[in-house]
Parts: structure tokens; C-alpha cells; sequence
């Protein structure tokens, strides 16, 4: 039996959040639900509701005035078999899209269509990564792969007042699975195209009875090169693709009496892989197609490819029942390093023209990136009530440091490095926060929070050769922001809740100075740039509710959110720079649904969507478009040459997400039962730049997966084979604005089987 997949919570409006509500509730009299897991037994006609822990403490999803979607610990073993990294949950629910111009190692996350695509190794995200309780900052941190997993919650808007870190555009929530009393684990074996093997497994139980317990998990991925590098004069790799990516977890959870625990965790990574694999001149000019006979499986480049990250941790969580109050700390260290080499300009300088055909290029342009040293530190005190009455209260303070180091250097043709620079940056965030909620009937219950943080950010960058030392070449900000969330929560019926809710977020500001290093050593060119803070103020509305004897669910919502003085990042073009820059304000509105239903007793089709609009609103920003043989859209200032964004859409941020998954079951007797599931997403056209491009607009692009299975209940075991991308639709994701129309494209269709015991 398969306890697949999506949690909805309600959403909010774009305009007049009154009347949207007014009408979800008037075109819907008897078709609302939230969206459970399918977590139920073989013979149920029910879809169990989902508990989530939203709010620091377990609760039925519907009774939760914030936006929710939930993956299964299932769900996720399901759509990430076969070597998949944290990208798989892309699509999965609605408003959520990730995307990576580094491989494994750097993804970027947006929900709403609020996100950042600064390529930077010192770039803030407003989207936080919070695993086991503990936010992930920096990208290389969030990258940790996904095994063991208890489940998967995406929290949309603003969540700074429940989570010490501030997070304006929302939260991923990763849960792991945690020690118990009960021996037990699982091992769970795959091999599939290219050689891809996947194991993960965990064990776990007693190492004194009641008191001390234990829980080890471990995944290993590995994935022969299947891109060959064509240029017969190479030095460097000529396989391309491959990886080998190890992570491991230790749990040790102490818990003498009912009333404290402490639960003390370690974990690991080593990748080495490729990094991001650039292609030149792989779009048709003048459309968004990939070229002609493009061939997936060859590039021809003449620079060099690697990756490598290894990352390690340690967390601390304390639990004290003190009676009227528990009292919860979370201490943790996380420490990273990561080397990435590419060649940026996806081709190869030294093969003869034709220029424009594939691989071939009229200049070179080969980076690196490395962060020998990345410290995190992270503490969060906080106190929640136990009254168990109408009233409930947490709150708490929370510290934030952080120090990162980043050596950047370019390359000559024949692999001499030419550019020689550095950057250190170290942050420090304090915060306090509180949140109260209070029953005010048995059918309304109103919440409120308020959070205040400071940050402060010392950022410095120096040249040790080829490049330019910008004046001054160290910048401190200091940072100050309230902010605040309400919401109220309705019982219509039984099985019917509706909710609206305000919030506000905030992002501190933004440095980097990148664009020094590719200056030539021509010191009036090079400068530090800074995106000043931003705000969001995000409103919602929603329903939630359960359907036919909770056989079926259904939820839909509206939102909007305004961010001002929105932080936005023009990279590439002519200049090749990354430039940070404010824009006034940016808008996003938009509406969700989700509807399960399970129409016979062993069918349970699962489904979500979600429209989201976004623009940019700031009628004098422009940004340097690309370097040539792109066909801009935008309007082109004739003195400065650059692109006018006034009313484009977000980077990244496409209008539609869908997804849709089936599973059907058939019970064979003594514990045994055939399933198949087939799980389809769909993310629509979203542009790569600030700027519209025709070139640089990425196409529609549907996933589909399909797994086919035998599972015996009763001893715990399962085999499967299963295909990913299952039309073998390859499309440009992503690209880099030179004038060689160079691209990068997502993963060609995958299969293989898998085998997995539980004891």
C-alpha cells in the first residue's frame, strides 16, 4: 500500500480578500476538502487526514491557518527513486519550482514565484530550507539530499513569526524519521539507466530500553558519465554527467521520563560530480527551440568540468516539560566546502568556424568557484504552553551567524588561470518572536504573531591577480525589521473550515561584488553592488475541508503579495557581471487547488494546481540585455542600450504548475498486492532573465513517471520497476545570455528496478 502524497491548506487573494472568499465559498456549496495523504489500509474507502507540525506541534492540517502542502515519507521514496537530488519536488505541489545553474550542489527554490536566481555563493534566498527544525542558509547546505524522511511540508508566504529565520517567500519543511523504542529499518536497492545505482537505508532501536535510543540512515548514489565531450584535443574529462553523492545521519535520542528529551544528531555528505553542463548554440535563433539534431548524450567544449562538496553537522535538541510550559532548544553547527569548474560559455574556442554551429564559439569564458570553508551556527530558544485549553502560546529567541570565504578564478583557453579573486562575507541575525492563538467560540479561533530581527552583514572582496579592486572594497549594513502575521480560522461544518490570513516578511540587504573580477584589471570598472532590504506583505484566504465520508478532498484558495523594494539580480549579458539591483516593488496573485479522490476501494488519484502571476512594477529600471543573437522583446533604451522590465514577470517563475498521480492496487491475498502508479507534472513557460527574450524563454515541460510493483505487507518487501521522464522530453531550463545562445537542459527520459525490505 502506497500513502502517496500532497497536503493543501487554504491560500489568499488579489484583490479584496472578502469578496474572493465570498465567492470560493458561493461556487463551491459542497466541494471542499484539504488534501490529505493517502494514508489509509488496504480495504478503506477513507483518505486519513494529515497531521502536520506547521506550528511546532501536531495538528490536524485543516485546523491550520496557513497555507500547506505535504509530501509522504512514501511519496517521496516513489518520485525520487532512481538517483534523483532535492530538484524531484519541483512541480510536486503547487507554487513550488527549483531550479540550478550548478548542478546537485546549488539548487534555488521559489514559491509563489518569489525566489532568487543569483548564482552567487553568497546569494540569500527568501525561500528556507528547515530540516529536522534546524533553517539551511546557504544554497550548498540546502542542496542535503532527501532518505529517511518522515514527510515533507512546503508552507507558502511568510513564516517568520513561527520559524526564528526569516523567511519571506516561505518554508520547506523536511522532517526525518527519529529513533524509537522498536528495532527496526529498511535497505532499499535501485539500478537504472547509465548505470545509476541507489541505495539508502536506516536502522534504528534501543540501546537502553527507555532510554536511550538510536536511528543510523545513509544514502549513496552513484552515476556512470553519459555525456561525451566530442573536442579531439581536450585535456580534461571526456565523460560528463556522472556523480557519486554519499550522505549518512546519526540519531541519538535520550528521554529518561515523560517529561525531557534530548536528541543529538550528526550528518554528512561527500559529492563529486559534474557540475552544471553548459551547451552554446543550442536554441534555434529566433525561437525557443532546441536546435535541429541537438544530441543530449555529446557536447564539445574545450574547458574542464568537476564538482565537489562535502558538508557535515551536528544538532542539538532539548524538549523540558516544565508543566504550565515546555521549554524547547535547538543548538547546531553545519559546516560546507565546495569546488565547481565549469565552462561557461558551452563550447569550444579552438575549433574553426563555422561560429554558431554547436560547440563552437568566438571567445572563451571557464570559471570556478570554490568555498574552502562555510561555518553556520544556529541557536533557538523557545517556550510553548500546555494549558490544552482555548489559549496557546510560543515564542522565542533566535541567533544566526554565519561565515563563508569564496576564491573565484577564470581561465584561459589552455586551463591558465587569468583572474584571481576573493570574497568573505559574515552575517549575524537576532531575532525574538511570538505567537498566541485563542479559541474565541467552538468554531472560530483567531491567531497572531509578531516577530523583530536585526542583521548585520560585513561583506569583503579582494584581487590577488588579473581583476579589479573596487573603492571601498569592504561594506557593512545594518538591518532592522518588525514583522507581524494574522489569521483566523472558521468551522463551517464539521468537515468545512475556512481562514484568511495577513503576514508580513522581510529580507535584509544584499551585497556582492562579483563584477570586479571580470574587468581586466581596470580599476575604475570594478564596484561592490548592494540590493537594499525588501519587504512582502502576502494576504490569503482559503477552504479546507473533506468530501463523500472523506472519501474525497478538495481545496482552493487565492493570494496575493506585494514585495517592495524587491531584490533582483540582472547577471550575464554584454556586461558578463552579476549586478545586484532594487526594483520598487514586484506583485504576485494567484490561486491554488488540490483535489484527492479514492472512487473505489483500491484507486486513489491525487491531483493539484496552481496559477501565479507575477511582475515587476519600477517604469525606470532597465538591465544590459544580452550580448547579441537574442531577440529581445522588452523595449530598449536608445542612450544606455539597456532593456526596460518594466511589467515582465519574475525570473523563474512560471504561471501554471500541475500535477497528477494514480495508484491502483490489487490485493492478491496473504499480505501480497500488484500496484502501479503513474505521477505526471507540468510547469509551464517561465522566463531566465529580468528581460524577455524569445530565445531565453523557457517551454512548457511535462514529467511523467510510471511504477509497476509487487509489495507483500505482511514481511515488509517490494519490488518495482519504474521509468522517470517518460516521454523523454528534453528542454532548455535554464541558460547564459552571451551571444552564443547557450543553454542547459533537464535529465533525457531514465528506468530501472528497484527492491526495498522493511523489518
Amino acid at each position: 500500500m502506497t500513502d502517496w502524497v500532497c497536503g493543501r491548506a487554504g491560500r489568499g487573494v488579489g484583490v479584496g480578500a472578502a469578496s474572493m472568499l465570498a465567492l470560493l465559498i458561493g461556487a463551491m456549496p459542497q466541494v471542499y476538502a484539504q488534501q490529505a495523504p493517502a494514508a489509509q489500509t488496504a480495504n478503506s474507502l477513507e483518505i486519513e487526514e494529515i497531521k502536520v507540525t506547521a506550528e511546532h506541534r501536531e495538528e490536524n492540517e485543516r485546523d491550520v491557518p496557513i497555507a500547506i502542502s505535504t509530501l509522504t515519507s512514501t511519496a517521496v521514496d516513489e518520485i525520487s527513486a532512481g538517483g534523483d537530488d532535492i530538484r524531484f519536488l519541483a512541480a510536486r505541489v503547487p507554487s513550488l519550482n527549483i531550479e540550478s545553474s550548478f548542478g546537485r550542489a546549488y539548487p534555488r527554490f521559489y514559491i509563489r514565484g518569489l525566489g532568487n536566481s543569483d548564482f552567487t555563493l553568497n546569494a540569500q534566498q527568501p525561500v528556507s530550507i528547515v530540516y529536522d527544525d534546524v533553517a539551511l542558509e546557504n544554497p550548498i547546505l540546502k542542496s542535503f539530499p532527501v532518505f529517511d524522511v518522515q514527510d515533507i511540508e512546503v508552507l507558502p508566504g511568510p513564516q517568520g513569526t513561527l520559524f526564528g529565520r526569516n523567511t519571506p517567500a516561505g518554508v520547506v519543511k523536511i522532517e526525518t524519521v527519529r529513533p524509537s523504542d522498536e528495532i527496526g529499518g529498511y535497505a532499499d536497492l535501485s539500478y537504472g539507466t547509465f548505470n545509476t545505482v541507489d541505495f539508502n537505508g536506516a536502522v534504528g532501536g534501543p540501546i537502553v530500553k527507555n532510554l536511550l535510543d538510536f536511528r543510523f540512515s545513509l544514502i549513496e548514489e552513484r552515476r556512470d558519465d553519459y555525456v561525451t565531450n566530442i573536442d579531439p584535443t581536450t585535456m580534461y574529462h571526456r565523460g560528463l554527467e556522472g556523480y557519486s553523492d554519499f550522505a549518512a545521519r546519526g540519531q541519538f535520542l535520550y528521554k529518561p521520563n515523560e517529561d525531557f528529551d534530548a536528541l543529538l544528531e550528526f550528518d554528512a555528505r561527500a559529492l563529486d560530480g559534474t557540475a552544471r553542463l553548459f551547451r552554446s548554440n543550442i536554441i534555434e535563433k529566433g525561437t525557443n527551440n532546441l536546435i535541429p539534431g541537438f544530441n543530449v548524450f555529446q557536447v564539445n567544449q574545450d574547458g574542464d568540468n568537476y564538482q565537489n562538496l562535502g558538508t557535515w553537522g551536528t544538532h542539538l535538541t532539548m524538549n523540558d516539560d516544565l508543566g504550565p510550559i515546555t521549554l524547547t532548544s535547538i543548538s547546531a553547527y553545519e559546516h560546507g566546502s565546495v569546488r565547481s569548474r565549469g565552462d561557461i560559455d558551452g563550447g569550444n574556442f579552438t575549433t574553426p568556424p563555422p561560429i554558431g554551429s554547436p560547440g563552437n564559439n568566438n571567445f572563451t569564458d571557464e570559471t570556478s568557484d570554490t568555498i574552502p570553508g562555510l561555518d553556520q551556527v544556529t541557536e533557538e530558544l523557545r517556550f510553548s504552553t500546555n494549558s490544552g485549553g482555548r489559549f496557546f502560546e510560543q515564542g522565542g529567541v533566535y541567533y544566526f551567524h554565519e561565515y563563508l570565504k569564496a576564491l573565484d578564478f577564470s581561465y584561459e583557453p589552455d586551463g591558465a588561470a587569468n583572474i584571481f579573486a576573493t570574497q568573505t562575507q559574515s552575517t549575524q541575525s537576532f531575532a525574538v518572536f511570538d505567537s498566541a492563538s485563542y479559541r474565541v467560540t467552538d468554531d472560530l479561533t483567531a491567531e497572531a504573531g509578531v516577530r523583530f530581527g536585526v542583521d548585520d552583514k560585513t561583506y569583503s572582496v579582494g584581487c590577488i591577480f588579473g581583476c579589479a579592486v573596487p573603492d571601498p572594497a569592504q561594506v557593512k549594513t545594518n538591518s532592522s525589521q518588525p514583522t507581524f502575521d494574522v489569521s483566523a480560522t472558521y468551522a463551517v461544518t464539521p468537515d468545512v473550515n475556512v481562514y484568511g490570513r495577513i503576514a508580513t516578511g522581510y529580507l535584509a540587504p544584499a551585497l556582492d561584488g562579483r563584477n570586479t573580477e571580470f574587468d581586466g584589471g581596470n580599476p575604475a570598472a570594478g564596484a561592490l553592488t548592494e540590493a537594499k532590504a525588501e519587504t512582502t506583505t502576502s494576504y490569503e484566504v482559503g477552504l479546507k475541508s473533506a468530501l463523500f465520508d472523506h472519501r474525497a478532498n478538495f481545496n482552493l484558495a487565492a493570494y496575493s503579495w506585494t514585495t517592495d523594494n524587491i531584490q533582483l539580480t540582472a547577471v550575464g549579458g554584454a556586461t558578463n557581471t552579476t549586478i545586484l539591483l532594487n526594483a520598487t516593488k514586484a506583485i504576485g496573485e494567484g490561486i491554488e487547488t488540490s483535489f484527492d479522490i479514492k472512487p473505489i476501494e483500491n484507486l486513489l488519484i491525487t491531483s493539484n494546481a496552481s496559477y501565479n502571476f507575477t511582475q515587476i512594477q519600477d517604469p525606470g529600471l532597465e538591465v544590459a540585455p544580452c550580448a547579441g543573437g537574442c531577440t529581445v522583446q522588452n523595449p530598449i533604451d536608445p542612450l544606455t542600450g539597456n532593456a526596460r522590465i518594466n511589467g515582465n514577470p519574475l525570473p523563474n517563475a512560471p504561471r501554471w504548475i500541475w500535477n497528477i498521480n494514480a495508484r491502483y492496487g490489487v490485493p492478491l491475498g496473504n499480505g501480497g498486492e500488484i500496484y502501479g502508479v503513474t505521477d505526471w507534472s507540468y510547469r509551464g513557460t517561465e522566463d531566465f532573465f529580468l528581460y524577455k527574450a524569445t530565445e531565453f524563454t523557457g517551454q512548457s515541460l511535462v514529467l511523467g513517471g510510471l511504477r509497476v510493483g509487487y509489495i507483500d505487507h505482511d514481511r515488509g518487501w517490494e519490488v518495482a520497476g519504474f521509468i522517470h521522464n517518460l516521454l523523454d522530453e528534453v528542454k532548455v531550463t535554464g541558460a547564459i545570455d552571451f551571444d552564443n545562445l547557450t543553454g542547459f537542459v533537464n535529465d533525457p527520459r531514465t528506468f530501472g528496478v528497484e527492491g526495498r525490505i522493511r523489518f
